[in-house]
């Protein structure tokens, strides 16, 4: 700082004795230029700067809600293609239609084991319960109504988010027919589901290489977060506080942007909808990236025009003193 502080004496010393002169006026002037054109270069190159990283990350952020997209679709596609299997085979399918409850569910049971599925449900040909694995007390509760099952009650297999009110989890489920063949009657529905849980936000981390987080909406269409890499009460507080951007997933198809701050760190998010067989948006997901870690690569270059100016401006105060000592 010392030096700073003589060079800057000597340059107001070089002012004090030559600013009636015509070359100190010229100096000066330049100086001036130098300075302002320098300061006005690092401002723009700054901003530019900043606007090519959320440029980027909104680029990247695209492609990481594609990505798991596609990791829910394929994720889902695989256990539909082992359900349409085993419906398939007499025995299997014949045990799950029979009059005893209690094979039924023990049925249930083998198949979810032999999936990896969460829970597994059948219903007779009207659409109720037979049996469910996760709340093996319930029966003849009428689930014709919703989309998933009336697909599948129809003869077709589908698929969609499933959430649970009661245990605040988001499923992705599968209902297959049962029937005998493809032109016969369905004579109940098997439904398999796999949760949207921690467990498989990891796996969306390690494939993509980036945080997301899931969450559910409640009847008000409020957030609650069932899955995340992040830690969930700072992530929770963000969502709800941006319920209204949330909201917007019903129209947007583009996703939606959010933006955190986590541990102090500046996240920017884009968020995507889970919806049910039906089209409705029973939750979400929001894929975060670092923007902080994204300006990393760009603030090498202000920096070095900061540098720049110091030295255009350490220059012109060593030249003011070179023109002190002289006069």
């Amino acid at each position: 700082m010392r030096w700073m502080v003589l060079l800057a004496g000597a340059w107001w010393q070089a002012w004090a004795r030559w600013r009636g002169g015509l070359a100190a006026r010229i100096f000066f002037a330049a100086t001036l230029l130098v300075v302002v054109v320098l300061g006005l270069t690092f401002g723009l190159t700054s901003l530019e700067a900043h606007r090519t990283v959320d440029e980027s990350i909104r680029r990247a952020l695209v492609g990481r809600r594609r990505g798991v997209q596609a990791f829910l679709a394929g994720r889902t596609t695989a256990l539909a293609g082992m359900s349409g299997a085993s419906v398939q085979v007499p025995q299997f399918r014949e045990r799950l239609l029979q009059r005893s409850r209690g094979d039924v569910l023990d049925q249930a049971e083998e198949y979810r084991h032999l999936l990896g599925a969460s829970w597994v449900l059948v219903t007779n040909d009207r659409g109720l319960l037979v049996a469910r694995t996760d709340y093996p007390a319930e029966f003849d509760i009428d689930l014709s109504r919703g989309a998933l099952m009336a697909g599948a009650l129809s003869g077709e297999q589908a698929d969609g988010a499933w959430l649970d009110d009661r245990a605040q989890r988001l499923y992705m489920a599968v209902a297959t027919p049962l029937r005998a063949s493809p032109d016969a009657a369905p004579q109940g529905v098997l439904v398999a589901a796999y949760e949207v849980g921690d467990t498989l936000a990891q796996e969306i981390k390690q494939a993509s290489g980036s945080d997301v987080v899931f969450f559910a909406l409640d009847t008000l269409d409020r957030p609650h977060v069932v899955a995340s890499t992040l830690p969930r009460e700072d992530i929770e507080r963000v969502l709800v506080a941006d319920t209204a951007a949330l909201r917007r997933l019903q129209q947007d198809s583009a996703g939606v942007g959010l933006s955190a701050q986590v541990a102090g760190e500046h996240l920017v998010g884009l968020a995507g909808p889970i919806r049910s067989a039906g089209g409705s948006v029973y939750g979400g997901f929001v894929s975060f990236c670092s923007r902080d870690a994204e300006l990393a690569a760009f603030r090498a270059l202000p920096r070095t025009i900061l540098i720049a100016v110091a030295l255009g401006i350490g220059l012109a105060l060593v030249i003011a003193l070179a023109l002190a000592r002289q006069a």
